[in-house]
């Protein structure tokens, strides 16, 4: 899965993009709306932002996620929702391609 790079230390973002199979585009957004709902409700202290982002038109199946967190264990939390892991199993069903890129603020 996506390991966060050894270099990092303290806050981070992630940047992700998520192109759904045909057909599952609005199972996707179902997904990342349950994992949103996880961290709004304070139940991920260290996730400090969780932004999520679909396309229009012929790119709504392309999705953008945002996220920042306080360390590189914030983020091993994260991974370890159930909410994340059901998005994750769903992952060959629903997902084509995933990107994830790995940030800090300078």
């Amino acid at each position: 899965m996506f390991a966060t790079p050894e270099q990092i230390k303290g806050e981070f973002w992630l940047l992700g993009t998520l192109v759904a199979k045909p057909g599952f585009e609005d199972k996707v957004q179902e997904s990342f709306t349950l994992i949103a709902k996880s961290v709004q409700s304070g139940a991920e202290p260290g996730t400090l932002h969780y932004i999520t982002t679909r396309g229009v038109g012929e790119k709504s199946n392309k999705f953008t996620i945002i996220e920042k967190y306080t360390s590189p264990e914030a983020f091993e939390a994260h991974k370890a929702t159930e909410v994340f892991k059901g998005l994750l199993a769903k992952g060959t069903d629903h997902i084509e391609s995933m990107n994830v890129e790995f940030t800090q603020e300078f």
